[in-house]
Parts: C-alpha cells; sequence; structure tokens
C-alpha cells in the first residue's frame, strides 16, 4: 500500500502531467495521493480533485522539510513517494518495485533515478546501491541520497526522524544523513525512472550548494578553483560571443540579399 505525497504551489499544468503519469502506472496494491497544497492561486485545486486526490493546505510558511512533515501526518499508508509537482513517472512499476525494495525493515528510504542522469541510468541496469552508516562515504555517495522530488520513504521512520523544518533545501539528504546514524539503510540506482519537467534555476542551485555548505562544511569552490575557471573562460566567451555576433550578421546580410538576387514569381 502506497501514499503519493506531492508538494505543490501554482503549478496546475505541471501537477495535470504528473497525475496522468501516476494514474498510468500499473498499480497492485492500494494506493492515495495527498497534494500538500501552499495557498495556489490557479487551479490546482481544480485538478487535483479531477483525479481525486486528498488536498491539505499548509497552515503556516512554506519551508521543504515542514512540507514533508505536515504531509506525511495525512498518509495513511507504510510507503510514501515524495513526488515533486514537476516530475512525470516514467517506468508504470512503481508500486511493485517499491514494495519490494522496503521488504528489508532496515530500509527506510528508496532514491528513484532520474532520466537526465544518464550515468545513473546506466549503473541502475546492473545493481542497485544499498547505502548505510557503516558504508557510506559522503564524497561519492552524497549524489546517491534521496531526492525528494521522487523518492520514497518509509512512514514509520519519517515519524520518529523528521525533516528539518529550517534548512532551506537539501532537507531530504540532511534526513538521510541522521537516519544512517540511528541505523537504517538507504537504496538508490533504482530502476523506478522519472523525468524532471522542469528547468533549475540559478537560485535553486546556489541555494543547494549553500545548503550542503551548511550540512558538511566543504566549501563549494575555493579562490584559487575560481580564478582558473575565471581566466579560463574569457576566451571561451570572447569565442561565443563572436561566434553569435557572426551568425546574426550572416543571417541579416543573407536575408537583405534576398530580394536582389531572386524575383516573385521565379522559381529557380
Amino acid at each position: 500500500m502506497i501514499s503519493i505525497l506531492i508538494r505543490n504551489k501554482n503549478e496546475a499544468k505541471s501537477l495535470d502531467k504528473t497525475l496522468k503519469s501516476i494514474h498510468a502506472q500499473h498499480f497492485n496494491v492500494p494506493f492515495e495521493i495527498v497534494v500538500v497544497d501552499d495557498n495556489s492561486i490557479d487551479d490546482s485545486i481544480d485538478v487535483a480533485n479531477k483525479y481525486g486526490c486528498k488536498v491539505v493546505h499548509l497552515n503556516k510558511p512554506f519551508t521543504y522539510g515542514y512540507a514533508i512533515n505536515f504531509g506525511v501526518q495525512h498518509c495513511q499508508y507504510e510507503i510514501i513517494l515524495l513526488l515533486s509537482s514537476h516530475n512525470i513517472l516514467i517506468s508504470n512499476d512503481f508500486s511493485e518495485k517499491l514494495v519490494n525494495y522496503f521488504a528489508d525493515p532496515k530500509v527506510a528510504a528508496v532514491r528513484c533515478t532520474p532520466i537526465s542522469n544518464i550515468k545513473q541510468v546506466v549503473q541502475s541496469l546492473d545493481s542497485i546501491i544499498t547505502i548505510d552508516k557503516n558504508n557510506y562515504s559522503h564524497s561519492n555517495d552524497w549524489q546517491n541520497l534521496l531526492i525528494a522530488n521522487c523518492s520514497a520513504i518509509r512512514k514509520k521512520v519519517a515519524h520518529e526522524i523528521i525533516f528539518n523544518e529550517t534548512i532551506r533545501s537539501n532537507e531530504e539528504k540532511l534526513w538521510c544523513l541522521d537516519i544512517m546514524e540511528n541505523g537504517f539503510s538507504i537504496i538508490s540506482n533504482t530502476s523506478c525512472y522519472f523525468l524532471y519537467n522542469k528547468q533549475n534555476k540559478t537560485s535553486a542551485l546556489i541555494r543547494d550548494l549553500t545548503s550542503k555548505y551548511q550540512i558538511d562544511g566543504i566549501e563549494p569552490k575555493s579562490i584559487g578553483s575560481f580564478l582558473i575557471t575565471l581566466f579560463k573562460s574569457i576566451p571561451w566567451a570572447f569565442k561565443i560571443a563572436l561566434a553569435t555576433w557572426y551568425n546574426n550578421i550572416k543571417i541579416h546580410t543573407l536575408t537583405l540579399l534576398i530580394p536582389i538576387k531572386h524575383r516573385k514569381g521565379e522559381y529557380k
């Protein structure tokens, strides 16, 4: 039995695609869809109701961790698939696979695989990765920890060890570190595939790098590496700018020559 928990704010069009992909699944167990809505003013609620979702509304200011904790309280089943309203499920056998992954009571979370990450997709064809306190390598496995836009968690564990509600992002990765300290494990590189249907903004990247630094204290970039990148990029920037300028001038020139080289009604 699976609860699908979707965080949403003003994403009616994306939410509709997400819910369509859910209903295209081959569910072999009972399931529910819980939409945690952050005061949407578009048609999100109508879309959710159209697909029979349970809609719950946040009762205090949004943070990613708070939205998960609040949503978990409204889920009735033990396996909870955390899903963003921008995601489209590609595989149609999520339920069967998730039930199998959680057969081991020590497994507290399962990370699904974005099809945009070619390396992880290829790795998932070989085998899954099981990560716990004993084998976790921060430099190698940080990227294999949960991504809250499409990962599953065990409800009982999420009740006992809640998500941090103050950190701006990476709340799911911080939660992974907490649950591993408490003896649980995480399965990653699974063959549950999804498409992230949104372009990341620079602000989101900086937010994620900031929260990672707040967690592990590892500087994301040194001054030395920044200066090297800066000076190496100058010739590249000029090259790109020159190529763009040349292509624009070429298009305008060829366009200008059209009435000079050709005549109406002559099709040579």
